[in-house]
């Protein structure tokens, strides 16, 4: 027999709240709070109780949430790429009136693990791979991709004298994002700042 209207609504009033190790506070972003309003879940579709701001069940905020907890992530250097499938990353290419001196390109570590071949060209991986992250389509620019751009710079991770290049390039997208409009423009920009508290050369001689 198919569950009436009145006994959804009563299943959703009745059922408790599981004690999961999730708290509200990890949920609220992920679109449920508790309280007694009554909605439709925008994933699911099924009727649930919540506060009124509320756009998902439980449920499936909790999916939401531990899907972005094991979304891809931003590592900053060369460490830990997989030799086995292409990688994201942001290379230092080298200075050339031509040529943007970082590059955002999929790419791979050979075998060896000593060079990464992107574009067509083969670089040192160390001293050259900025920062990485494993994903299928081109990662849009994101405050943690800066972070992880800058905390490489902070860790002295690139070719000898690239420092300040790439800083500058760095600088100089974050602008671009603000001229675009990006969404989180400020935030780039000021996560790409933060650079300039690292003690790294800036000798354009």
């Amino acid at each position: 027999m198919a569950e009436t209207v009145a006994s959804k609504l009563q299943r959703a009033i009745d059922e408790p709240i599981p004690d999961d190790g999730h708290t509200v506070a990890d949920l609220i972003p992920f679109g449920w709070a508790p309280g007694k309003y009554i909605g439709g879940c925008r994933d699911c579709h099924e009727v649930f109780t919540g506060d009124k701001w509320s756009r998902r069940c439980r449920a499936c905020a909790v999916k939401a949430l531990e899907a972005y907890r094991a979304r891809p992530r931003w590592q900053s250097g060369a460490d830990g790429i997989p030799t086995d499938r292409p990688v994201w990353a942001f290379f230092y290419q080298g200075c050339s009136m031509s040529e943007e001196p970082v590059l955002l390109a999929r790419g791979k570590v050979e075998e060896d693990g000593e060079e990464f071949t992107a574009e067509g060209e083969t670089f040192l991986r160390y001293g050259h791979v900025i920062a990485w992250i494993e994903a299928q389509e081109r990662p849009p620019l994101t405050v943690e991709a800066v972070e992880s751009f800058v905390a490489a710079l902070g860790d002295h991770k690139l070719s000898f004298g690239a420092d300040h290049i790439c800083e500058d390039w760095l600088h100089g997208t974050a602008l671009q994002a603000v001229v675009d409009g990006h969404p989180d423009a400020v935030a780039i920009a000021a996560a790409a700042l933060k650079s300039r508290d690292l003690p790294i050369s800036r000798y354009y001689g």
